[in-house]
């Protein structure tokens, strides 16, 4: 595959337009008591002491003998619970983010608890992340039922101790000596159902502007519902600086096509040569006055085989699957590349060639195309990136989900289970050794059909 004639080129233009670069890592997520997770459980981005792969796959934070994995993949049978934990980090993002809106005041906190035990009915959902940002290590978290915050905490790592910047019980703060105490005043106006954080960085707190600007970096890509980011990337494809390395992204993965064309119509052009009623224009145009035309530039060639002339198809309608999404990955890859951001991806090889997923990894896991330390999570039923002929992850990268028969998840990584190194990772996995009974055989078991 010619995937990487191309991608060693990308970054050329990249250092011309990162004025701005800070440097923002994820380092440790974890959650309790939120859908199939009764118990806290975290996945970690830390390295650990393992010597393989270490020159591709970790990187150096800038807190001292702290390495971070550059990319980790998480594996489990159907309804393990791997997408319950892109949820858990999608609902931490979007009520940081938003609970201190208006709009949110007295409205119940769409979080839901672990539902198949009674020890966890009036407990409260528990949510942390570690990060850092430039050269500081941050920890912050919060617990929360549908109605009410219990309790909401913040600390930094100044080398290896750690300082408190506030801690709150439910309607009661204590604030750290780093802290100006005119945040005091907001706790007064902070909502039984919002978060302090987030009142704070919407009357411009200095900190809480910047960790809310490193938790709106994390990126959600569905991997079957494609069409958010099918236009991001062709939002991309407007700005000359990003449009030079979305197009050798897309040249790159040899998808048959030779360059992108992005045309905006309106939707008045396009409702005057349809057959819809005339009264209900007004209410079509005024929700989405403009359209996006997104086509792929073809050869046309004549019996010689020579270039004759162009055919331009429709991204949506005359490409395969696999190329639209291709396609709506290449804005969220270039965006969270050029600026050191994290990329989660759920079913991360639906639709697309086994060799182009391997491709899009080792984009990660390279340090020539990942100069800013961005930081891949991806969910996955294709065994073969973890076969060792591969070389793509160590064994702290692979986490597996497994779910008991109480219904409860839980995560670990091949090597918190002491997988050793030379084993058979691909083939033990696919045996259910890593996971309880192999699916194959449960099935088996239980399926006796009499025709």
């Amino acid at each position: 595959m010619i995937f990487f004639t191309y991608c060693s080129h990308i970054f050329v233009f990249l250092f011309q337009i990162t004025l701005n670069y800070y440097k923002n890592m994820l380092v440790k997520f974890s959650v309790g008591n939120f859908l199939s997770f009764k118990e806290n459980v975290s996945i970690n981005l830390s390295a650990t002491s393992l010597t393989e792969y270490r020159n591709d796959n970790i990187f150096q934070s800038p807190i001292n003998d702290l390495s971070l994995l550059k990319s980790i993949i998480v594996y489990g049978a159907n309804s393990s619970g791997k997408s319950n934990l892109f949820k858990a980090i999608g609902f931490m993002k979007r009520f940081i983010l938003n609970s201190s809106k208006d709009s949110i005041s007295g409205e119940e906190i769409m979080v839901e608890r672990f539902k198949l035990s009674t020890e966890t009915i009036s407990k409260p959902s528990f949510f942390e992340m570690e990060f850092i940002i430039d050269s500081t290590k941050y920890k912050y978290g919060f617990e929360v039922d549908t109605d009410t915050v219990h309790s909401e905490y913040l600390y930094y790592q100044n080398k290896t101790k750690e300082y408190l910047l506030f801690k709150r019980n439910f309607q009661s703060i204590e604030l750290g000596k780093k802290i100006d105490m005119a945040n005091e005043k907001l706790f007064e106006i902070t909502r039984e159902n919002s978060l302090f954080l987030s009142v704070c960085a919407q009357f411009n707190d200095k900190l809480a502007n910047l960790i809310i600007k490193e938790i709106r970096g994390i990126n959600f890509i569905s991997g079957i519902d494609d069409f958010g980011s099918i236009d991001y990337t062709a939002k991309l494809l407007t700005n000359n600086n990003f449009k030079v390395m979305v197009n050798n992204l897309l040249k790159s993965a040899n998808l048959g096509f030779n360059e992108i064309k992005i045309e905006k119509v309106s939707t008045e052009d396009i409702l005057s040569k349809s057959g819809i009623p005339k009264e209900l224009h007004k209410i079509l145009i005024k929700n989405n006055p403009e359209n996006t035309i997104i086509s792929t530039k073809h050869f046309v060639y004549d019996e010689n085989k020579e270039i004759f002339g162009e055919e331009y198809f429709d991204l949506n309608t005359d490409e395969s699957l696999g190329t639209r999404k291709f396609f709506a990955l290449a804005g969220p890859l270039i965006d969270t590349l050029t600026n050191g951001t994290i990329l989660i991806i759920d079913e991360f090889d639906s639709r697309l060639h086994p060799e182009l997923c391997k491709a899009i990894i080792k984009l990660f896991n390279s340090s020539e195309n990942n100069p800013y330390k961005a930081q891949l999570i991806i969910a996955s039923h294709n065994s073969t990136f973890i076969n060792s002929n591969n070389k793509l992850f160590r064994r702290d990268q692979i986490i597996i989900a497994g779910k008991n028969r109480y219904g409860v998840t839980r995560l670990e990584s091949l090597f918190e289970k002491k997988i050793r190194k030379d084993a058979s990772f691909e083939k033990d996995y696919l045996s259910g050794k890593y996971d309880g009974v192999s699916i194959e055989l449960t099935i088996s078991n239980q399926l006796n059909l009499k025709l």
